[in-house]
């Protein structure tokens, strides 16, 4: 991996484009961080003005030695429809922290386990990775059942981790190994069915 950058390829799947976002996509930056349902859950208001959302571009969507966050684009209209990533990338130990957020009017129809899985594909296949984590505050039904649909183990709550909003609020936390990866990624052998119990 460069020094400098983290080069991240564009991702397909059957019905999404995942690429790298730019100075370019500020409009749909803004769109999507200055709506008070993707900022429910998290303690950063929602985003004001394009000032603000150029920050937030440089501060945490701008691919770096240790983050990258891909636009998630409708392969059929090419409208953007959200955002997923990868940030506290720590190559040394082979492991990163997955992210993301979805327009409210494209949730329940599948679009982010789509993007999660061709993302989770490229960290451990070609990024390397053997550990990625990811966690959502404990009344973020959605966010918490997108991460278990992608095959995630929960590995426990971090009690009132984060105080925002006024409020103590729990952290889920879950993982998934390279290891977990290969056994659900892996077509099950030539002849052999399963165990019927």
């Amino acid at each position: 991996m460069n020094e400098a950058v983290l080069s991240v390829p564009e991702l397909q799947t059957k019905r999404l484009v995942l690429r790298q976002l730019t100075e370019n996509d500020l409009d749909f930056i803004f769109q999507i961080f200055s709506r008070e349902e993707t900022n429910l859950h998290v303690a950063d208001p929602p985003v004001r003005d394009m000032g603000e959302a150029r920050e937030l571009y440089e501060m945490y969507i701008r691919p770096r030695t240790h983050l990258f966050r891909l636009g998630i684009f409708l392969k059929t209209t090419g409208e953007p429809i959200g955002t997923i990533g990868l940030y506290g990338i720590k190559t040394e130990d082979f492991r990163a922290v997955l992210g993301f957020d979805l327009l409210k009017e494209f949730w329940g129809l599948g679009y982010m386990t789509e993007a999660g899985t061709v993302l989770l594909e490229h960290a451990f296949d070609s990024m390397g990775l053997n550990r990625i984590q990811a966690s959502a505050d404990a009344d973020n039904a959605r966010s918490l059942a997108t991460i278990e649909r992608l095959g995630f183990t929960k590995e426990g709550i971090m009690r009132q981790k984060d105080f925002y909003k006024g409020a103590f609020h729990d952290d889920v936390v879950y993982s998934m190994l390279r290891e977990d990866w290969q056994k659900r990624a892996s077509p099950p052998v030539k002849g052999r069915l399963p165990n019927p119990k």
